[in-house]
């Protein structure tokens, strides 16, 4: 990534989004790009932090093991969410585990050069601030749909967020490709897979949906869109 497309990249990320265009370049000198095969690990929980990522291509699962291996998601994170940037501010060790979904690409962003810039600049330190607040914010809200809304509602909530992240406005009908198996989708949302399955075969049989292998096509996207807002009171 050249470094024009790499500073329009920067600006893009929440956490970035109130820096000004010396700030960003500044940001830049720090990050290097990485390329990441399906299933490697870019850290392990209880590693020393080295420094953040952001996810470019690909997917991202972040999760921790439970004594008996057990494994638990966290997030799921596509382009361009970041990954590990509280414990840059936090000094801890990375708190979980964060495995590539699919070839990737990441950026890194290194720890020491990042902390040093901000304790030149106070300024870009408190700009940031707001930004690490916005992404603090969505981890609350993504908190909320789990634990406050069904299952139906969480379903029908994240068909039309991969729907809003996925358009593209030639294209004629309202699909979507599911990035992730149904089994980590059903981690990602908080159920368990036979209830996450039976609840896409009610959407279908109401004729909201239509699925065939990865592929979801919204049919009654306005009445996806009314039922999330009814669930959730986000009323227009």
């Amino acid at each position: 990534m050249e470094n024009p497309d790499l500073i329009s990249f920067l600006r893009d990320i929440p956490l970035f989004t109130e820096l000004e265009e010396e700030d960003l370049e500044h940001v830049a000198t720090h990050c290097r790009m990485q390329e990441c095969g399906k299933g490697h690990l870019l850290f392990h929980e209880g590693d020393p932090y080295r420094g953040m990522y952001v996810v470019v291509r690909g997917g991202v699962k972040v999760f921790r093991l439970s004594p008996d291996g057990r494994e638990t998601i966290l997030h799921i994170l596509f382009p361009p969410q970041t990954l590990a940037e509280i414990p840059m501010f936090a000094g801890a060790d990375y708190p979980a585990h964060a495995e590539c979904l699919a070839d990737s690409r990441v950026l890194f962003i290194e720890k020491e050069g990042f902390l040093g810039l901000l304790r030149e600049n106070p300024d870009l330190a408190l700009r940031m601030l707001a930004g690490l607040s916005r992404r603090l914010r969505t981890l609350a809200t993504q908190l909320e749909d789990i634990t406050a809304h069904d299952v139906r509602t969480r379903v029908v909530h994240y068909l039309l967020e991969e729907f809003r992240r996925q358009h593209h406005p030639d294209r004629a009908l309202p699909l979507i490709t599911l990035p992730i198996s149904k089994s980590l989708l059903a981690a990602h949302i908080g159920t368990t897979l036979e209830t996450l399955s039976r609840t896409m075969r009610k959407l279908e049989e109401e004729g909201l949906i239509t699925m065939k292998g990865k592929t979801v096509l919204l049919q009654e996207r306005e009445r996806l869109e009314r039922e999330y807002s009814e669930a959730s009171g986000h009323h227009d």
